[in-house]
């Protein structure tokens, strides 16, 4: 598991990235936002801005009230590459990890995400889960 999750970070690590200089780009406007924040943590967001890239998420509260709560979030985002056109990734996270999708994640690494959120608490592994904080 370690492995397979440090390989897929040296590789989005190591992907290259095209930097553009703040200095030189407008801002982007944002023509519509909404944001939601819910007592038991649960919450949504999303916007569209004037360039056409627009991102939502939502997560929802599982096993309320016991020492397995979590949050199982899905989402998605899109903008438009130099070459004008979209990209989506659409992504799910949950007690079992983070798992994204879309034409901009290399499919080696979605497998390999989906696979270790699969997997089956195991306790011979001796995981620990973090504490709450």
């Amino acid at each position: 598991v370690f492995v397979t999750s440090a390989f897929c970070l040296a590789v989005v690590v190591g992907a290259p990235v095209d930097h553009v200089d703040s200095s030189t780009q407008p801002p982007i406007a944002i023509l519509e936002s909404s944001n939601e924040k819910h007592e038991d943590g649960s919450y949504n967001f999303s916007y569209l801005a004037e360039d056409g890239s627009h991102r939502q998420e939502e997560a929802v509260v599982r096993n309320q009230g016991t020492e397995n709560e979590y949050l199982e979030i899905s989402g998605s985002y899109s903008y438009f590459d130099a070459n004008g056109l979209e990209v989506t990734v659409t992504y799910k996270a949950d007690d079992h990890g983070f798992v994204p999708q879309g034409s901009a994640i290399l499919p080696q690494i979605t497998v390999a995400a989906k696979q270790v959120s699969e997997l089956m608490y195991q306790p011979d592994l001796d995981l620990v889960k973090p504490t709450k904080v």
